[in-house]
């Protein structure tokens, strides 16, 4: 599953919009949507993937990190 499905379905899951993940990692509104519709970014920035993974409470390998935070470790 790619980063863009991934990020679909754990925000629908959680009963999140693609808008509100946004603006919780401090970005426009329509960040997200624009990277899952449009694909820009290409690779979503370490530190907005970080923010999505803490907010999400999701491993952050999911959402294409080398160097990931999982849930229960400290950030």
């Amino acid at each position: 599953m790619s980063v863009r499905e991934t990020l679909i379905r754990v925000a629908a899951e959680r009963g999140e919009s693609l808008t509100q993940l946004s603006v919780k990692v401090g970005r426009s509104r329509g960040y997200l949507p624009r990277f899952v519709s449009r694909g820009s970014p290409r690779r979503l920035p370490d530190l907005e993937r970080r923010h999505l993974a803490i907010a999400l409470e999701l491993d952050e390998r999911l959402l294409g990190a080398r160097d990931p935070w999982a849930p229960g470790e400290s950030a």
